[in-house]
């Protein structure tokens, strides 16, 4: 890689990349983390209960099979499909 040593002050060479390292604050760093890893868990909660609703709005075969997130997803696209069909036959 570049000879330029990071913090030297000069230029890193053409083609080279350098990491910055994050500096974890002084006492808040811990907070901060606990409260983003709070705020992940409360989103990833939100998608499960959506995906778990619009399960129950998804006709299956058989109908106490649980659908995966991606089959939940492709099986709504084709229902919506199904229905504007039905809709444009009316």
């Amino acid at each position: 890689r570049g000879a330029a040593a990071v913090g030297s002050g000069q230029p890193p060479a053409a083609g080279s990349r350098q990491r910055r390292r994050r500096r974890v604050a002084a006492g808040g760093g811990g907070r901060q983390r606990a409260a983003a890893n709070a705020r992940e868990r409360d989103r990833t909660q939100s998608v499960n209960t959506a995906f778990s609703t619009l399960r129950t709005l998804i006709p299956t075969q058989p109908a106490d099979r649980k659908l995966s997130k991606v089959e939940t997803l492709r099986l709504a696209s084709s229902y919506i499909s199904h229905l504007a069909n039905v809709l444009l036959l009316q």
